[in-house]
């Protein structure tokens, strides 16, 4: 084995190839479970195969429960010993030496699988698991959304027989988040339409988002329309269902991101091309078809001064709200939905950014 495997295509390859052992590490606990599961089902079959599984709580156990458990043969199976350490970060530091000597001469008689947050690659243990082993990233939060949407197509069809259009995935990202396990949620509501369907971004409309989704887009649609007040309102009511600025932020990205596009594109077409109109700007930036009448009205009233900002007000947030700044976040959103929907604002760029 060599380098990480991003834990997204894992879970879509047919084979699992056979490791001593496997490190599942990342952000994501549902990548984690899709993984561990896979894992399971390779190595054990898809009977009854309790006696050669053991799950242990890694601030519970210790190395010398593990390395007896990996040697523990079963009396009634044949098969490997799976030995399964989860939330493992503590377990790993407090016996990285034996890992480190497990790695470079791993057990025959079993499969050990670390679960953790955390696994630096410059540690010598990376490396000897890297050699040895399996390594599975299964974090999710710095995936940019359209590698999310390209998963998600083909996790639909691999795991629904859904034929999950572009625009119908785009959608499903930009409503939902990057959230794998939310979107998993999703697709199964839309399988109920039937296995080999074609999902359309109408069908999302119509089965896809909770009322805190849709009334994000509200708040948001209310602000680029002028109607600060009303989306003020709307993000405190929000706030006290107990919605994140994060969570927020992270669906009305998406959506800003695509203006920021389309203006760029008709401000400074490509060499050797038509300047676009409007409409075709957003069509190519990835607004949906049915969406594109609504979404030029509101790209004019943002201005192309505003929509050419939007990128660096996105970046700037997102890193404030991350800890770049000692600002509440909840004001820090108050203050973006304030420049979507008051020009002169954005003219006073140290007093009214974000930061």
């Amino acid at each position: 084995m060599s380098k990480a495997i991003v834990a997204l295509d894992f879970v879509l390859q047919e084979q699992v190839p056979r490791a001593p052992l496997y490190v599942l590490f990342g952000d994501d606990e549902y990548v984690k479970r899709l993984c561990l599961e896979k894992i399971r089902r390779a190595v054990l079959g898809e009977g009854d195969a309790e006696l050669s599984y053991r799950a242990l709580e890694g601030d519970q156990t210790s190395f010398a429960e593990v390395e007896m458990e990996l040697s523990t043969l079963s009396m009634f199976d044949d098969g490997p010993r799976v030995v399964v350490v989860t939330e493992a970060d503590r377990f790993v530091s407090q016996s990285r030496p034996q890992l480190e000597r497990l790695a470079e001469s791993p057990p025959t008689s079993g499969i050990l699988i670390l679960i953790l947050d955390q696994f630096p690659s410059n540690t010598r243990l990376y490396s000897a698991a890297a050699k040895s082993g399996m390594l599975l990233d299964c974090g999710v939060s710095k995936r940019k959304p359209a590698e999310i949407a390209a998963w998600l197509t083909a996790w639909a069809t691999a795991v629904y027989g859904l034929r999950l259009q572009k625009a119908a995935a785009d959608m499903l990202v930009e409503l939902v988040g990057t959230n794998p396990g939310a979107l998993d949620q999703e697709l199964q509501k839309l399988s109920q339409a039937g296995s080999g369907k074609s999902i359309t971004p109408e069908m999302v409309t119509r089965s896809t988002g909770t009322w805190r989704t849709k009334a994000v887009w509200d708040i948001l649609n209310a602000a680029l329309d002028g109607r600060t007040a009303d989306a003020l309102q709307e993000l405190d009511l929000l706030f006290q269902a107990g919605e994140t600025p994060l969570g927020i932020l992270g669906m009305i990205s998406s959506t800003l991101r695509r203006y920021a596009a389309a203006a760029q594109q008709v401000a400074r077409p490509q060499p050797g091309r038509p300047r676009p109109s409007i409409q075709q700007a957003l069509k190519e930036a990835g607004v949906p078809p049915f969406a594109l009448k609504n979404e030029e009205a509101r790209l004019r009233r943002l201005g192309r001064h505003r929509a050419e900002l939007l990128p660096d007000w996105l970046c700037e947030l997102d890193l404030a709200m991350k800890g770049g700044s000692a600002t509440d976040s909840r004001i820090l959103l108050e203050r973006i939905m304030c420049l979507l929907g008051r020009p002169e604002l954005a003219d006073f760029r140290g007093q009214f950014l974000p930061l």
